[in-house]
């Protein structure tokens, strides 16, 4: 197992309608917010949901916190891994499932 998956990122053209359905219909707490862009939502039990208004390659991306980062880096380098890069609280890198959904690893 390569940590715990506990990060959702969605990708939309509306942001002002994610918020409003997240939060305001579904209950989500609102964790972190950078105006205009992102808004981090508590999930409960530690997971986030990120919903972002920048659109990305992927039709979605997962995040797996609290991963051996070296160990799994090479468990999964015939993935085409990226190279390991700092996160905000430690190291993450990324593959691309078979459907070109994104996934995250970091030893957060």
């Amino acid at each position: 197992m390569f940590g715990k998956l506990t990060v959702t990122k969605l990708f939309c053209d509306d942001l002002d309608a994610m918020v409003a359905f997240y939060r305001d219909r579904l209950g989500l707490k609102v964790l972190q917010e950078y105006p205009g862009t992102t808004v981090v939502f508590d999930t409960g039990h530690g997971g986030e949901l990120i919903v972002t208004n920048t659109k990305g390659d992927q039709p979605i991306s997962i995040a797996f916190t609290e991963v051996d980062i070296p160990a799994a880096h090479e468990a999964l380098s015939d993935l085409g891994v990226t190279d390991i890069a700092p996160h905000k609280t430690g190291q993450r890198f990324e593959i691309t499932d078979p459907q070109g959904n994104n996934l995250i690893f970091v030893n957060a």
